[in-house]
């Protein structure tokens, strides 16, 4: 079984699971919540996917577990995330609002989102996805859509 980890604030983590357990097919117990109190628990976990949507404070546990992660989804908006990634030898995919993210909006209205796909970048079946903009619903707001997206172009459910 593939495990997907999410580390992001509570009120974005539930969004990210609603709208990637569908298009994915996965069970609910194949996406963890990574959070500092329970790390311990699941720090032996090999996880297919972590998805970087905040700042973790146990940087050497999940610096650890992202060793062992083909691939990282990671919100390149925040700096303590970027550190965490050198020498990480995984697919990276970076989103955000700053001008070298992979993926970021170029505009939001009230019920959709448009997304630039600023560099091609290889999906886990290893197609390459050429730089285009994608319309999209927003799900509640920007950074899921955004975090949500990433892992859906991974997985080849969009494009």
């Amino acid at each position: 079984m593939s495990f997907i980890g999410i580390v992001s604030e509570e009120n974005i983590e539930n969004c990210i699971r609603r709208n990637i357990l569908e298009p994915l097919n996965l069970r609910e117990s194949s996406v963890l919540f990574l959070k500092e109190k329970s790390i311990e628990n699941i720090k032996n976990i090999k996880f297919e996917t972590i998805i970087l949507a905040r700042e973790f404070k146990e940087e050497a546990i999940l610096k650890k577990m992202i060793e062992n992660t083909p691939y990282l989804i990671v919100n390149s908006d925040l700096e303590g995330n970027l550190n965490l990634l050198k020498e990480v030898k995984a697919t990276i995919i970076t989103y955000g609002f700053n001008s070298k993210a992979t993926i970021t909006a170029s505009s939001v209205e009230d019920e959709e989102i448009m997304l630039c796909i600023q560099r091609s970048m290889q999906n886990k079946e290893k197609r390459i996805i050429e730089p285009q903009e994608v319309k999209l619903p927003l799900c509640e707001n920007v950074n899921c859509t955004m975090a949500v997206a990433s892992c859906l172009l991974l997985y080849g459910k969009i494009i």
